[in-house]
Parts: C-alpha cells; structure tokens; sequence
C-alpha cells in the first residue's frame, strides 16, 4: 500500500523542465542555508552575550578587589591563610579573573573557560554561603557560566 505524498513532497517533486528547475534548486538551497545561517547568527550572538557578562563580572570584582582590597577581603575563607595570605590571596585571585574575563571576551578556548568559570563561581558561592545574601547573585551568574558549557560544547 503506497503512503500518500506530503505537501512538501509534492512541491518538491513537480515535474519541472530547464530554467525552472535550476531556479527551483537554487530557491531551495539557498532557503536552506538562510535558515542555517540564522541560527548560527542567534548562536553567536547568544554566546557573545553569555561571555560579555560573564567577563564583566569577573573584571569588575577583579578590578574593585585591587582598588579596594579592605571591602573584599572579608570573602576570602580562612582556610587560605594555612599557604599564603589573604592579601596576596586576592591580589592573585583578582589577576586570574582579569584573565579568565579576558578569554572569555577573546573567545579563547570558551568551552574550558567556562568550565573554570562555573568551577570558579560554585566554589565562591559554596565557601562564602554564610554571606548568601550577598552571593546569590553569583548562583545566577553560575548558571549564565553553565549555560555557556552547554553552548560550546562540541561532542567529537
């Protein structure tokens, strides 16, 4: 029993002859590569925005850390002090969020980026939950880092 041809199928399937057939072919593969082009447009602009947010959180904190240790120096757990101080802990810990925003902004090696970004945020947000008043807009800045991961991510 032969299954009845669908809209598309028939569309498709018209017997056409020369010019309109090449025009035909054209039209369609050009709509098709529109349709991929615009989602691959949507794509980039989403990951774009996801990593200028996430690098203006980072550079931001970084920035306000060495300009104003005093005010972030109480987030540094204690358990740091057993290697370093926290002083030179935030000195050091503001340079690598200026580089992780930097990667980020350059659209270096994302996908590990951002894996380090939500691993940076869930350890901020889990050693400082005391304070969740205050970092429960790093949970949502967590989740703009994981969203990131799922985007770049490219199974091989």
């Amino acid at each position: 029993m032969k299954r009845a041809k669908t809209e598309r199928e028939i569309v498709i399937n018209l017997p056409t002859e020369g010019l309109i057939n090449k025009t035909k072919e054209l039209a369609q593969l050009f709509l098709g590569r529109l349709l991929i082009s615009k989602d691959v447009k949507k794509l980039f602009y989403i990951s774009l925005f996801l990593r200028i947010g996430l690098a203006i959180g980072f550079v931001y904190a970084a920035i306000s850390s060495l300009l104003n240790p005093s005010n972030w120096i109480g987030f540094v757990p204690d358990f740091v002090e057993i290697l370093i101080s926290k002083e030179l802990f935030l000195t050091l810990y503001s340079v690598f969020e200026i580089v992780l925003g930097l990667f980020l902004v350059l659209d270096y090696k994302t996908f590990y980026v951002s894996i380090v970004s939500t691993a940076t945020l869930f350890f901020i947000t889990i050693s400082n939950l005391s304070a969740f008043d205050i970092v429960f807009r790093d949970v949502v800045i967590l989740f703009m880092s994981v969203a990131l991961n799922v985007l770049t991510y490219d199974k091989k």
